[in-house]
């Protein structure tokens, strides 16, 4: 049977209702947070393919139906800075694609995320993916570091891990957007890196996430509680000034600091770590 005509067909209204609600009104590119709908209610992000519907486009699959084409599955939102850089198929296959658009999507569609509504302890229902090679962080991070020390994190880094399924989501997403800000004032006055870790301090943190120093301290206090990191002090020309910390591992590793590079250097989801605990993102 010869494949039908590869023709254009709009999608249809609910299956754009449908990648409306998964999405979380957010680009679905890793670390954007364009709007796809505005405050007005105007509709600004644009309706990607994933394999495309025309026979000159990127990525297009002869062996698909015009409805396959049309369907929520091949379909995801962006912003158009993003639809632009993903036309470059050899960057964006269609594998890259797909993850990017599952990593997205299940944010918003866990349905076992309303059990923070309830007493439930919900962290039973997170399940992590332990690393067993961390060959592709190896490689994202030029460690070039030989199979025996490789082994040997990943080792440590599953201990770690088996531990931080029992910590509150939100904590954990705590921890990773604090990292994520130190990495990107690292050169700064307001970072300082040490044996036991990173420091970043109150003040900035206060003005990033547009949180009350003391939500910020209590957030702290909890990650002494759970042996992630806790509050302390950088000097500044004004005197010591509390800063929160994020411990690294017991070797030294800084291991948060690490996961946050790579996210931006291999165009992961830090949620994939922070909420899902997948850490076989790391291995080849």
């Amino acid at each position: 049977m010869m494949p039908e005509k590869a023709k254009r067909l709009a999608p249809k209204g609910d299956t754009l209702r449908e990648l409306f609600l998964k999405s979380g009104n957010l680009c679905a590119f890793p670390g954007c947070g364009q709007l796809m709908m505005d405050a007005e209610g105007t509709f600004i992000g644009q309706v990607c393919h994933i394999e495309a519907v025309e026979e000159d486009g990127e990525r297009f699959n002869s062996t698909m139906t015009n409805e396959d084409r049309r369907a929520a599955s091949n379909l995801m939102l962006m912003c158009y800075q993003h639809h632009q850089k993903t036309n470059d198929a050899k960057a964006y296959p269609v594998e890259k694609l797909k993850q990017m658009k599952d990593d997205h999507e299940r944010r918003f569609s866990r349905p076992d995320r309303a059990i923070l509504e309830t007493l439930t302890d919900w962290t039973e229902l997170d399940a992590p993916t332990e690393a067993r090679n961390l060959m592709r962080l190896d490689k994202v991070l030029g460690w070039n570091s030989d199979a025996t020390e490789l082994k040997e994190a990943a080792e440590e880094l599953n201990v770690y891990v088996a531990q931080l399924r029992s910590v509150p989501i939100e904590l954990r997403k705590f921890v990773g957007a604090v990292m994520k800000r130190a990495v990107k004032m690292e050169h700064s006055r307001v970072v300082k890196t040490g044996m036991a870790g990173t420091l970043i301090l109150i003040s900035d943190l206060k003005g990033a996430f547009n949180l009350e120093e003391r939500a910020i301290a209590e957030r702290a206090n909890q990650l002494d509680a759970y042996g992630l990191g806790d509050i302390d002090q950088i000097d500044t020309d004004m005197g010591p000034k509390p800063a929160v910390r994020i411990r690294d591992l017991k070797s030294g590793w800084p291991l948060w600091r690490d996961i946050v590079t790579f996210c931006e250097q291999a165009e992961e989801p830090l949620e994939a770590f922070t909420e899902d605990l997948d850490f076989a993102r790391l291995d080849d």
